[in-house]
């Protein structure tokens, strides 16, 4: 009876051994298949690892492990996506994500900016939205994404921008919006941007900035306005940009610049004014200027410059007048910022004008012997200048003013024994300008300086004005080389007497 009864505990002790046994097998299968389906599911809800063709985003990011990703590179492929479309709840796989870029490759393919992703974003600072389809940023749209230090909305066929629309906006500090279809900028726009510092509104249809459009932006730096269609500027369209450093108004329509029509401008160090059409400016047109360091105008249409232009802007640099119909640049005018142009750093560029060959460049040649800029001196290399044959004829029997400072040195009788002497002396001015072919470039530094013929001194009315100015040797030959031209001539005589 024993016996059987140890049979009997030993059979069940084998069974209950059993059962344990594939209890536990099954709990083993069932552990494998709920990670199987775990990581199916992580794998197809992770924004970093679509591997759906049909998808209408792919992100391509730095780390792809969940929760490790700071920075996604997304692009939008198929059109139709709309803000409810599953897609967007697979982003919440990497909230950590500090950088985020849409580029999308189809026209009309994303039409809105997904404001419910990036509002999960809570470190989000940088925000680039390129070629989708947003018409207008209405009021408010990014309001208290406290994170976002940049923006970029660059060919977006934005037309339009709402009041406050970038509002709340508290740690922004660069804001693009580039290459887009906006024509007018309204007051308002850019409010409670405490730390904007950055604005490129660049490469839109802009042919109208209301005044005081960006009074709110109290410590803005640097403004990009070019390639837009503005033709006027007043006072009070720069009014509030105390702290402006550089301004960008390259390729716009502007023809005029009217008095202090940047005097709100406290701080600015550079103007860039350069290919618009530009044919008049103000003598005050850059007056309140008093740091500008800067100032670039080239490829517009001046044909003068007003001689108290630079009065304002005395601490200029570096100025470009390149590619210009300017005819006539006198000392006078580069006379406020002569000294700075002495300086190693300093430029002045002329080149590619029209300016008439006469005494009123030879400050050229003297500037170029006498500053210590590299860059200036192959800048003044450059410049050329056109004689007017017209003007020359015209002129046969006046006095030049050349002529009038050689004969009054001497003071001699024109039936005098030594004339023949004097001159051979005296320079003849237009004798050099008959080897010139009409209308021939002549670079300004290979002309002998007493070659140079002035304006008539009764024509042109401007004889006691250059005559009496202190700085005549400025324009004029230079007095050492009149010294010379007269001791020679002294010399000479003395020989003849001699003999």
């Amino acid at each position: 009876m024993e016996t059987v009864v140890q049979y009997l505990l030993l059979a069940l002790a084998l069974t209950s051994v059993q059962i344990s046994f594939t209890e536990s097998r099954l709990n083993e299968k069932r552990r494998d298949k709920t990670e199987r389906r775990y990581h199916a599911v992580q794998t197809k809800d992770n924004m970093c690892e679509i591997t759906n063709r049909e998808s209408k985003v792919h992100c391509y990011c730095e780390n792809t492990e969940v929760k490790t990703a700071t920075r996604a590179d997304c692009w939008v492929f198929n059109g139709g996506i709309d803000e409810s479309d599953p897609i967007w709840s697979s982003f919440n796989s990497q909230p950590l994500l500090e950088k985020l870029t849409f580029n999308v490759r189809s026209d009309g393919a994303l039409k809105f900016i997904p404001l419910n992703v990036i509002h999960r974003l809570k470190r989000l600072q940088k925000l680039y939205i390129h070629y989708a389809t947003l018409n207008k940023i209405e009021k408010r749209t990014f309001t208290n994404i406290t994170t976002l230090r940049e923006i970029t909305l660059m060919n977006d066929k934005i037309i339009a921008l709402d009041f406050s629309a970038f509002a709340s906006l508290p740690l922004l500090v660069n804001l693009t919006i580039k290459g887009n279809k906006i024509a007018e900028i309204q007051r308002d726009v850019f409010v409670d941007l405490p730390n904007l510092r950055y604005l490129d509104l660049s490469f839109n249809n802009i042919n109208l900035a209301h005044d005081g459009c960006f009074e709110h932006l109290n410590i803005l730096n640097d403004l990009v306005l070019e390639g837009n269609l503005i033709s006027v500027l007043t006072r009070d369209t720069f009014k509030g940009l105390a702290n402006l450093t550089r301004l960008d108004l390259r390729s716009n329509k502007l023809s005029m610049i009217g008095d202090l029509t940047f005097s709100e401008l406290w701080n600015l160090n550079e103007l860039l004014l350069d290919n618009n059409e530009l044919k008049y400016l103000s003598e005050r047109a850059f007056d309140g200027l008093a740091l500008l360091q800067k100032l670039s105008i080239t490829g517009n249409k001046l044909q003068s410059v007003n001689e108290g232009l630079l009065e304002g802007v005395r601490g200029l640099e570096l100025l470009d007048l390149r590619n210009n119909e300017i005819e006539f640049f006198t000392y006078d005018t580069v006379k406020p910022i002569l000294e700075n142009l002495k300086m190693k750093t300093s430029v002045l560029y002329l080149s590619g004008n029209k300016l008439t060959c006469d005494c009123r460049l030879s400050w050229i040649q003297n500037l170029r012997n006498e500053t210590s800029s590299d860059p200036l001196k192959s800048a003044l290399d450059d410049v050329t200048c056109y004689y007017n044959t017209l003007d020359s004829a015209e002129g046969n029997n006046e006095v030049t003013i050349n002529e009038k400072a050689t004969i009054d040195s001497f003071d001699l009788d024109s039936n005098d024994e030594p004339k023949d002497a004097i001159d051979e002396e005296i320079y003849d001015p237009l004798k050099y300008e008959a080897t010139v072919k009409p209308e021939e470039q002549v670079f300004v530094v290979d002309i002998p300086a007493k070659t140079l013929p002035c304006p008539g001194l009764v024509r042109n009315g401007e004889d006691s004005q250059m005559l009496s100015s202190k700085d005549e040797n400025y324009w004029l030959p230079s007095s050492s080389t009149m010294l010379v031209s007269s001791l020679s001539t002294v010399i000479s005589l003395l020989i003849i007497l001699l003999h």
